[in-house]
């Protein structure tokens, strides 16, 4: 009797919930600030009603409203902005998302270049490029956490190699991939062989505002290369910030700030300041390697970007009355000029004294076990450093001119004594012997020496100035112009060999008999980049947006001139009764060229090949944004198929991180293929997402006679995702996980050209999980202004959870017939990492 009752209580609940639930709608979103920081503590709350939520300190809010399907009145308050009102008409079920920006109270502070038309269509960058949450960044667990390892969860993105903040897109290498911040190009180490060696990726995720992301097709305002563009914007201080983290593997501490106004305390100062330093250590991670041995990786940096601005920027100009009949105020600027400097050193130092490693290989019906034992040591040490001065100048709303100064060293040495001593041994395979599984006798010895005094010093100087102008009576048109000219200077002395033999070395007198590898020389090499570009957006009334534009190249090093025209369209095709946009079609295409760098051009006995023509790619993209209700909430189906043709690509090998080209080859190809991804709650009021990516990608060198071969990229399934889930009755306390698989990219024997992508990787996949909770809110008012604490966030992570044995790369060795066998390099294994993070305001 007693079931039948709690049977019938939890149907009435069920039923009661039901209803309820039928009765309203949700709405969520961010408030921000006009600068585009969020507001936490804002107070948002249904009109008549005790329905209220407050904005957490991501600006993020999620509220229950009544769904009656006629308008409702919601109300957002905030102590030092003007209070703001949404209308929102809600049906039963639906979930709206509305992001709310508040003007400050003291009107002459805000920060509005211009304004947006009713006919502009919702993500204006949408064609070009696609924004990512920073609160997804910061949250999602990664061994190294940056900007860099939340980009390959992307779709079109790829990656086997945890430790390295590299990605490759659409079945590109890694220096096919633009990365700016603030307009400013950075550059990767040159000389990283294993992605321990590299530490974090450039940008500081304490520091930055915005991240934009493109697979492919973006505009002519991107430079050059042939993959993908990563543009990350710094925040723009408007208060005292801070920022403490301290964990197993990272150190990070940030600053921001802006002066005290003198003659008006309620004003903005003159001066902001935006400070951060990162201190990574690997160390911890790399004792989870299946080789043994003493490992100190060290990444440090600072970076400070520090503004002026002669006076307050801005004031109120005219109030402007909607179609709707409501009204705002138009800003306009006040003080046109707005001078910056930015500044990054960064500190890498990775110390490797392996001692031994022991790892099976073979077949099933021919085990094989290989043993290693190493004497020497490994240095390598990798110094940056990156100074830029900015000049944001805004007569009015329809230009803006910037002009941009910046200096780029890096300092890279190699410096390598590794001897290693190894044995080939046949494994018993009885499953009734107390010994399964270990080597009865070895049936091959071996040793290999690797000597390397290595230097690399690089310089690059750029100086560009752009514009931006608004036009038309709606505001319909946007034309962007830039000029660059781009110096750069290497110089590269070399000494490195590789003596590897089952039979003890033999060497003639010139000391080059029989070494497996052997490089002597000193390069230097400087050359100047003219570059320019025209792009020109038309609005074409209300659901139209057509981009198009060219950019020009000049290089002096290999004489030649490289034009490159790019278009874009996006069509806005329907539109939901709340406004957003329910489909979006997206095409684009366009001719981009790279130019040699410096790695490109030298050989594998280090001298160069300086007739090296521009690689190039022809992209041919369509996709679509779809929004959908699915069980009741909301979703977002990103599809898009590509195609790129390939035209005088430089064919290379890869071993591990480090790309080893071979310049006096050249070849074409093609990647094609499609990639996909859902976004939406599939937990109930947490956004999650799964990436789904097929790809092809083939080269065929001119004159080998052998037709296409896939290239060293050629992943041709990817899948990945991420999910997070909070306690209902805790929101505080939450649950992320992310996981990667990718199936096997191509690799070979090093140095045998027709044989670099002969064989596969094993799958590349893995498992993270972290719990996260903020102890500490900013609403406790007392403990805030006691303390100084704004948060406090502690997060407890498991990295690679299901203890997966991944291969970053192969190590060949050679047995007594000369046969070679390739024995696997692996990545880390399960690991625990914790981290507090403290938040000062």
């Amino acid at each position: 009797m007693y079931v039948v009752w709690s049977a019938i209580w939890c149907l009435c609940l069920m039923a009661s919930v039901g209803m309820a639930w039928s009765q309203s709608a949700i709405l969520k979103g961010k408030v921000i600030d006009p600068f585009n920081n969020p507001i936490e503590g804002a107070k948002i709350q249904v009109e008549g009603t005790e329905a209220l939520t407050y904005a957490n300190e991501q600006g993020s809010y999620r509220l229950s409203i009544p769904a009656t399907g006629e308008l409702v009145q919601i109300n957002i308050t905030h102590v030092g902005h003007q209070p703001t009102t949404l209308e929102i008409r809600a049906f039963a079920g639906r979930t709206y998302d509305q992001t709310v920006k508040m003007l400050l109270l003291e009107t002459d502070r805000v920060d509005i270049v211009g304004e947006q038309e009713a006919t502009s269509i919702d993500d204006r960058n949408a064609m070009l490029i696609s924004p990512i949450d920073m609160e997804d960044v910061i949250n999602m667990p990664s061994v190294a956490p940056s900007v860099e390892s939340y980009i390959k969860y992307q779709p079109g993105t790829a990656t086997n190699n945890e430790f390295s903040s590299q990605y490759q897109v659409r079945g590109g290498n890694f220096d096919e991939n633009l990365v700016y911040v603030n307009g400013i190009e950075i550059y990767r180490p040159f000389l990283a062989r294993a992605g321990q060696q590299e530490g974090l990726g450039f940008a500081n995720t304490t520091m930055t505002q915005g991240i934009n992301f493109s697979t492919g097709g973006f505009g002519a305002n991107y430079g050059d290369r042939l993959s993908s563009v990563l543009d990350i914007t710094y925040r723009d201080p408007r208060e005292f910030k801070a920022t403490a983290e301290v964990g197993l593997m990272t150190t990070n501490l940030h600053l921001e700030g802006i002066s005290t106004n003198k003659e008006d305390p309620n004003k903005d100062g003159k001066f902001t300041y935006l400070i951060g330093a990162r201190r990574f250590d690997l160390g911890y991670a790399l004792g989870t390697l299946g080789r043994q041995g003493s490992y100190q990786p060290l990444f440090m940096d600072l970076q400070g970007m520090f503004t002026y601005t002669p006076k307050n920027r801005y004031k109120p100009e005219k109030i402007r009355t909607r179609r709707d009949g409501t009204q705002d105020t138009v800003y306009y600027p006040n003080e046109p000029i707005k001078i910056t400097a930015f500044t990054a050193v960064t500190r890498n130092r990775y110390l490797s004294e392996p001692v031994s490693d022991e790892v099976g290989i073979g077949t099933f019906n021919n085990p094989i076990k290989f043993r290693v034992f190493f004497g020497g040591l490994e240095i390598s040490s990798y110094n940056t450093g990156l100074g830029a001065l900015m000049v944001e100048h805004q007569p009015n709303t329809k230009w803006k001119f910037d002009y941009i100064l910046s200096g780029y060293q890096t300092a890279e040495n190699e410096l390598v004594d590794l001897e290693s001593a190894y044995s080939i041994g046949e494994v018993n395979a009885n499953l009734g012997s107390s010994e399964f599984g270990e080597a009865e006798f070895d049936q091959d010895v071996g040793s290999e020496y690797l000597h390397a005094r290595n230097y690399l010093r690089g310089t690059v100087i750029a100086a560009q100035a752009r514009l931006r102008y608004i036009g038309g009576r709606k505001r319909q048109h946007r034309l962007y112009m830039g000029a660059k000219f781009q110096h750069q200077a290497f110089i590269d002395d070399l000494k490195e060999y590789r003596l590897s033999d089952s039979a003890g070395f033999v060497v003639d007198l010139s000391g080059a008999f029989d070494v497996e590898e052997y490089v002597r020389g000193r390069n230097t090499l400087s050359g100047n980049q003219y570059k320019a570009f025209v792009q020109h957006e038309w609005n074409i009334g209300k659901n139209v947006l057509w981009s198009w534009g060219t950019r020009a190249l000049y290089y002096d090093i290999t004489d030649e001139w490289m034009i490159s025209p790019r278009a874009q369209l996006l069509i806005r095709a329907m539109e939901e009764k709340d406004g957003q946009t329910k489909l979006r079609f997206r095409l684009a295409g366009g001719l981009y060229s790279q130019p040699a760098f410096y790695r490109e051009f030298r050989r594998f006995d280090g001298t160069l090949n300086l007739d090296l023509r521009a690689q190039q790619a022809l992209h041919m993209i369509a996709g679509l944004n779809y929004r959908f209700y699915m069980w009741d909430r909301p979703f977002l189906l990103f599809a898009e198929g590509y195609n790129k043709q390939l035209y005088n690509i430089v064919p290379y090998e890869t071993q591990s991180i480090r790309i080893r080209y071979y310049p006096d080859e050249t070849a074409n190809g093609f990647a094609r293929g499609v990639d996909m991804r859902l976004n939406g709650e599939f937990i109930k009021g947490v956004d999650s997402w799964v990436s789904l990516g097929i790809l092809q990608t083939e080269e065929d060198v001119v004159n080998d006679e052998q037709g296409f071969v896939r290239r060293p990229t050629d992943q041709r399934f990817t899948f990945s995702m991420y999910f997070q889930d909070e306690l209902p009755t805790d929101p505080t306390f939450k649950v992320h996980v992310s996981y990667f698989y990718g199936s096997g990219m191509r690799h070979g024997p090093p140095r045998l050209f027709n044989l670099r992508t002969s064989f596969a990787f094993d799958p590349y996949h893995r498992v993270d999980l972290g719990f996260s909770k903020i102890i500490t809110q900013r609403r406790k008012e007392e403990f805030t202004k006691k303390h100084g604490v704004e948060s406090v966030w502690a997060t407890l992570e498991i990295f690679n959870l299901l203890q997966i044995q991944n291969t970053a790369s192969y190590f060949w060795v050679k047995d007594l017939q000369n046969v070679r066998y390739p024995v696997p390099n692996r990545l880390s294994g399960r690991l625990l990492n914790a981290r507090v993070v403290f938040k000062f305001r």
